[in-house]
């Protein structure tokens, strides 16, 4: 039977794997990097915290928790906060900056996964002479 994850484990981005990911998770993790880069002490979501949790939601579904987890730290890596933006909210990064992001996370995945397989079928020459 699994372990049951607590609220306290759901909300640690950082170990927790990404099949376990919730928006819990994420939206923990948003928080997290805004008050590390942005030094901002008090998150405000965009358009509410129903609005947030229901792209962030979808976003999961659709993309997995690893290809939104590469998002969003891209995200975070290129955002300039200004003193009319201070903060990167979920509901701005998944609505406005994922369909630019998300593409070449997913595009460098594939990659990566079709490197993998070639390698596995490269065959050394003590293979080669063995099948003869």
């Amino acid at each position: 039977m699994p372990t049951k994850i607590n609220a306290a484990q759901r909300k640690d981005w950082r170990n927790l794997p990404p099949e376990h990911w919730n928006t819990a998770t994420v939206h923990a993790m948003v928080i997290d990097l805004n008050a590390e880069k942005f030094e901002v002490s008090k998150y405000v979501p965009l358009r509410g915290w129903s609005f947030e949790q229901g792209v962030i939601k979808r976003a999961l579904t659709e993309y997995g928790a690893a290809a939104l987890r590469e998002t969003i730290e891209r995200a975070f890596a290129e955002y300039r906060p200004t003193r009319q933006y201070p903060q990167l909210t979920a509901g701005f990064l998944i609505a406005y900056m994922l369909p630019r992001i998300m593409p070449q996370v997913l595009a460098e995945a594939e990659t990566k996964k079709r490197r993998r397989a070639a390698e596995s079928c490269v065959m050394d020459v003590d293979d080669i002479i063995a099948s003869l």
